[in-house]
């Protein structure tokens, strides 16, 4: 029954209660094995779509990465595994897309530690995104301009 109020809270996109709802189930279950993989699972979803929605808010998204993760080490078997791990990979993308902006943000009104902060983010997000070559970019520029400046 708490799996279906989690359901039914995704389908009115109340993801904090269905969050909550899942996390009731997991509780309340954790000892019906498949019971407890469907509530992990379908709370990893609804961060994820919690995530989907919050542009600068990156924690949703690290939750959804985190919940995931706990997914995959507690239920390895699951043959929804590749699909969390698809989304790990995906999140992790979004999140380093997301500081890249906020950097960019940074740079463009000459908060220069700030932009460090925040391309150095995207590094430690998703070092092998499109984004990584370009914050590494980003770095070395504004280093060159402190170096430039102390000279």
């Amino acid at each position: 029954a708490q799996l279906k109020i989690a359901e039914a809270r995704m389908k009115q996109k109340n993801y904090p209660d269905a969050v909550k709802a899942y996390e009731r189930a997991y509780d309340r279950y954790n000892d019906r094995l498949q019971v407890a993989a469907d509530a992990i699972y379908g709370q990893g979803m609804a961060y994820r779509r919690q995530a989907q929605t919050a542009d600068y808010d990156q924690s949703m998204a690290g939750q959804a990465i985190a919940t995931f993760t706990d997914f995959i080490t507690l239920f390895p078997d699951d043959g929804r595994v590749p699909e969390a791990q698809k989304i790990i990979t995906v999140l992790r993308a979004e999140q380093a897309r997301g500081n890249f902006e906020i950097a960019r943000y940074y740079e463009r009104n000459k908060k220069w530690n700030g932009a460090l902060v925040y391309y150095n983010e995207v590094l430690l997000r998703d070092p092998n995104s499109p984004y990584a070559a370009q914050a590494r970019e980003r770095i070395e520029a504004i280093k060159r301009r402190f170096q430039a400046a102390a000279q």
